[in-house]
C-alpha cells in the first residue's frame, strides 16, 4: 500500500513538470544497500520492473543482479556474453526465491538431444518436471541470421522431444520484467492443470509392433 501511495505522489510531481530522483532507500520494500540509478531515462525504462519485484519480495543479492542486467551493453561489446550470463544468474535467482517455482528450475542444463553435430544441447534454464525450456537471447541474435536460424532449429528439436519453449530477449528481464515472469508462470500453470503424462519412447519401440503405421513419439 505504501509502494502504491509513494508512486501516485511521484506520478503527480512529474505531471506537472518535476524529475523525482529516488535513491534506493525512497523505494519501500527495496534493499537499501542496493543503489540504483538516478537517471531520469533509467527510471522510465526501468521502474516497472523495480516494482515488480518490490512486490514479489527482493534481497540484496537479487537486486544487485537486476541492477547489472539493467545496465544496456551494445550487442558488439566484448561482454555481451558475460551480460547474458548475469541475465540468466538473475532469472535463475528470481525463480529461487518464488514459492510457485523454488527449487524447479536447473541453470544451462545439457540434454540428451543431439544438436549441430553434438550429442547434447544446453538449454538456459529448465524445469524439467513441466518440461518447460527458457531461452534468454542477446540483441545479436536478432541481427545474426546464422544464430536466428540456429535458434529456430533448437526450438523445434525441443518442441519434438516434448519441451514447452519460452524464448524471451535478455534486455527484457530489466526493461519488461512483467513480460518474462508472467507467461513463465502461466506456461508451468498450464503444463500442471492439464494433468498430463509424458513418457518418451524410442522410435524403434514405438514401431515393433506395427512397423507400418506411424505412432506419434508423445504418448498422453
Amino acid at each position: 500500500m505504501l509502494a502504491r501511495m509513494f508512486d501516485r505522489r511521484c506520478r503527480g510531481y512529474e505531471a506537472i513538470g518535476y524529475t523525482v530522483l529516488l535513491p534506493a532507500s525512497a523505494i519501500p520494500g527495496w534493499p537499501a544497500d542496493v543503489v540504483l540509478p538516478s537517471d531520469p531515462v533509467w527510471k522510465r525504462d526501468y521502474s516497472g520492473s523495480v516494482r515488480r519485484l518490490v512486490r514479489d519480495g527482493v534481497d540484496s543479492p537479487l537486486a544487485s543482479l537486476f541492477v547489472h542486467v539493467a545496465r544496456t551493453v551494445p550487442p558488439d561489446a566484448d561482454g555481451a556474453q558475460r551480460a547474458r550470463s548475469a541475465s540468466e544468474a538473475f532469472l535463475f535467482r528470481r525463480r529461487e526465491t518464488l514459492a510457485a517455482t523454488k527449487g524447479r528450475f536447473g541453470v544451462n542444463v545439457r540434454l540428451p538431444i543431439a544438436f549441430d553435430g553434438a550429442g547434447s544441447l544446453e538449454v538456459d534454464l529448465l524445469c524439467a518436471d513441466a518440461r518447460v525450456a527458457v531461452e534468454l537471447d542477446g540483441a545479436q541474435h536478432l541481427a545474426d541470421r546464422v544464430a536466428y536460424r540456429r535458434d529456430r532449429r533448437k526450438d523445434q528439436l525441443l518442441q519434438e522431444s516434448g519441451y514447452f519453449v519460452l524464448r524471451f530477449l535478455a534486455e527484457d528481464l530489466g526493461r519488461e520484467l512483467d513480460a518474462v515472469l508472467d507467461p513463465i508462470l502461466r506456461a508451468l500453470s498450464h503444463r500442471a492443470s492439464s494433468g498430463r503424462q509424458y513418457r518418451f519412447t524410442s522410435f524403434e519401440e514405438d514401431h515393433r509392433d506395427n512397423p507400418t503405421r506411424l505412432q506419434c513419439r508423445r504418448r498422453w
